[in-house]
């Protein structure tokens, strides 16, 4: 079977449906690659001979050898008659060309109605008596006689064969052959006859030995005489020796212009060359880099690790030696408290077995009093949590925080306002400024125990830390950095985030409004922190407030209302923010109603208008958005346009309903603050994923806002008015 290459283009749209597409062998794929670039760019000469050949036009495009019986296509590309037949054998009537990829359509009297190249004969007859003339020991058999005794002197172009000069004297006599052209070797091979005049008569075959010697114009084929007097009665026709010219000038006129678009192809032809050289040159400088790029990132992130590898094991080394310190402590008072006891138990000892009684009666006074001394002798308590020093790895190594893991080091018991604490666990690095999302409350704040308050839950959840008394008056949202610190908001501040360490220990105030442009003070709402360590905050203003860990103003940017996208919104109130696991940023805008879509760069991507004021916001990872609209409010999960899925309707019992802080699990149930105090309305509940209520996780809390759950979902922070509590799933 015959195929063409894969790529091709198909030209004649109105065929499509009738055409053929077929495959050439694999092993000839690259030939005919190549015999159709030669075909049309050039003819070339036999350096040996005047010859004006080009071998592969006498080629079959489709079987590569010499054309046998050549007819050509409307794209005067050749072939085989035979080959051209087994080509569209299938029937149809579109077939495309071998070479060119053309449709082309079959005449009504099938192959043998296509023309046939009669340049084609001529052409081969040249190559073959040019080889042979070439050939210094070559012998010419007649083609007649066949006797090898005898070489032949002369080539017959009407016979295409060679005769032998016995022969060539019968070919005279014989009446038919009487106008034959013969061409004696001598005469070709000494130049006197140029070989470009070996030309081959072609006979008519419906008028035996008849010439075709007429060309008709209304039929656009070659005739003989007796054809103009029968089939071709009346048409237009030329003699072929005397009616070229014009034909000729014609066609040398298109050929010109044919020329100049093909010296168009051909520097198209260098310039797709050059592009696919620059492409693969381009290839390579790209991987060049990539591997130089790679290797300078491992270099430096290597150097890095290196460094905090240092870094952390210096910690464990300081941690060690202060640990030591207050453990060598609690010896020498243990051994001082030894030594106090140990002289007068003996004495006791010694007074009892071996002294008489005028020595126990005279020593009894002094023994007694203090012994009675010795019994009140309070014994220092050993910090058992001391031996405690203990690595461990991050287990998320795509995260794109650089950290090895946390170091915990057991530390001596220290009392701090509600509750004491065993032990504490801090980063194990000095610096970062890399943070995770909201949700990511480590799994090492269930451990600590410390800070224990009863609490009325469903018997799922329990209270293991309670911290930030005396420092909020009105919490409103927290958000958890990587390195496990608590950030809240605090309506009661002005532009002031408060930060608390994973034992609930305030460590510092973060002024965002320091370094903010106009200066304005305003009270921080809602606090996100992304997975590149930036803290995003809503202030009840125009714009979002973006900085550092550190508290260092980084940049801000204002939102877009759904009703005027071109521009920023000037008198917004800014209140709901959010992060989704695209890394995107949600704004609610509170008056106007909408909330406004951006990169964490502050670039604004889109913005919907919503049914309600969205106070809290989250984002699921299906894409829903789920909004509350805060005191006296509502709570609904909504589409991308904004438009309500489901409502969290308020539970059964819950005379208030303030709905504010929201959260959701990995499989997206959503837990969902009512921030209200007494009875039964302040706490925690629970939707499914299609808003229907599950359930009160945990009651009687006092006016919760701001909520997180842990990547786990087994540990859960809640910020109260006056504090944040930290509960444990058990």
């Amino acid at each position: 079977m015959f195929a063409l290459p894969l790529r091709f283009h198909t030209y004649g749209s109105q065929h499509a449906s009738k055409t053929i597409v077929k495959r050439l062998p694999q092993a000839v794929d690259k030939e005919r690659s190549h015999s159709y670039v030669t075909h049309h760019t050039g003819i070339c000469c036999t350096a040996e001979s005047n010859l004006y050949t080009n071998n592969d036009v006498i080629k079959c495009g489709i079987c590569f050898s010499l054309i046998e019986e050549p007819k050509s296509l409307p794209f005067l590309h050749s072939f085989c008659l035979k080959c051209l037949t087994k080509w569209v054998e299938d029937g149809n009537d579109i077939v495309i060309c071998p070479l060119c990829r053309q449709n082309f359509t079959i005449p009504t009297e099938g192959i043998n109605g296509f023309i046939t190249n009669f340049l084609i004969n001529t052409l081969k007859d040249r190559e073959e008596l040019a080889a042979k003339l070439q050939s210094k020991d070559a012998r010419f058999v007649c083609s007649c006689c066949k006797a090898t005794d005898t070489n032949a002197e002369a080539f017959c172009a009407d016979c295409c064969g060679f005769i032998c000069q016995e022969c060539g004297i019968r070919h005279k006599k014989v009446v038919i052959m009487q106008s034959h052209k013969t061409f004696p070797f001598v005469d070709l091979q000494s130049g006197k006859v140029d070989i470009k005049s070996v030309i081959r008569q072609e006979y008519c075959k419906k008028h035996k030995g008849q010439v075709l010697e007429f060309y008709c114009k209304t039929c656009d084929v070659l005739v003989c005489v007796g054809c103009t007097d029968v089939d071709h009665l009346g048409h237009t026709w030329i003699k072929l020796k005397s009616g070229t010219d014009d034909q000729k000038s014609e066609i040398k006129q298109l050929s010109t212009e044919c020329g100049k678009i093909s010296q168009v192809v051909a520097k198209a032809l260098k310039c797709v060359d050059k592009v696919r050289n620059d492409l693969q040159k381009g290839v390579e400088k790209a991987k060049a880099d990539l591997h130089l790029a790679a290797e300078e990132f491992r270099k430096k992130v290597l150097a890095q690790i290196q460094q905090k590898e240092i870094d952390i094991e210096g910690q464990i080394t300081k941690a060690a030696a202060e640990n030591i310190k207050q453990i060598d402590a609690q010896k020498d008072m243990l051994q001082l408290q030894q030594i106090r006891l140990q002289t007068p138990l003996q004495m006791v000892s010694e007074v009892t077995q071996i002294g008489s009684d005028k020595d126990f009666a005279l020593i009894f006074s002094s023994l007694k009093s203090c012994l009675s001394q010795l019994r009140d002798m309070k014994v220092e308590d050993v910090d058992e949590n001391l031996g405690e020093i203990e690595f461990t790895r991050n287990r998320y190594v795509l995260s794109p925080m650089l950290s090895l893991g946390y170091l915990s080091v057991g530390s001596k018991k220290n009392e701090y306002n509600h509750g004491k604490r065993k032990s504490t666990a801090t980063p194990a690095t000095q610096k970062s400024d890399s943070s995770a999302t909201a949700a990511g409350v480590d799994r090492h704040i269930q451990e600590v125990l410390a800070g224990v308050r009863g609490t009325t839950n469903d018997g799922t959840w329990k209270l293991i830390k309670q911290f930030g008394f005396g420092k909020l008056s009105c919490g409103r949202d927290i958000a958890v950095t990587s390195d496990r610190y608590f950030i809240v908001t605090d309506l009661d501040t002005s532009s002031v985030l408060q930060v608390f360490n994973q034992s609930g220990t305030f460590k510092r105030n973060l002024d965002i409004g320091e370094g903010l442009k106009s200066r304005q003070k305003s009270y921080p709402w809602n606090v996100v922190v992304s997975t590149y360590g930036r803290i995003f905050t809503t202030q009840q203003t125009s714009h979002v407030n973006v900085c550092d860990t550190a508290g260092t103003f980084k940049y801000q940017f204002a939102t877009r209302s759904p009703s005027n996208v071109s521009c920023t919104a000037q008198n917004a109130e800014l209140i709901g923010l959010a992060i989704d696991n695209k890394g995107c940023v949600f704004v609610g805008e509170y008056t106007q109603q909408y909330i406004s879509k951006h990169l964490l760069d502050g670039s604004y991507i889109s913005s919907i208008k919503v049914p309600i004021s969205p106070c809290y916001i989250a984002v699921t990872s299906q894409d829903h958005i789920i909004v509350s609209s805060g005191w006296g409010g509502t709570a609904h999960i909504l589409n991308t346009n904004g438009n309500t899925v489901h409502t969290l309707n308020p539970p059964p019992s819950v005379n208030t309903w303030n709905p504010c802080g929201i959260c959701y699990t990995s499989d997206d149930e959503i837990y969902l603050a009512n921030c209200a105090y007494g009875g039964d309305c302040g706490g925690i509940y629970r939707y499914s994923k299609s808003g229907q209520y599950l359930g009160c996780i945990i009651k009687h809390v006092e006016y919760p806002a701001g909520l997180t759950l842990s990547d786990d979902g087994n540990t859960f922070v809640v910020v109260e008015e006056k504090c944040v509590k930290v509960f444990s799933r058990h």
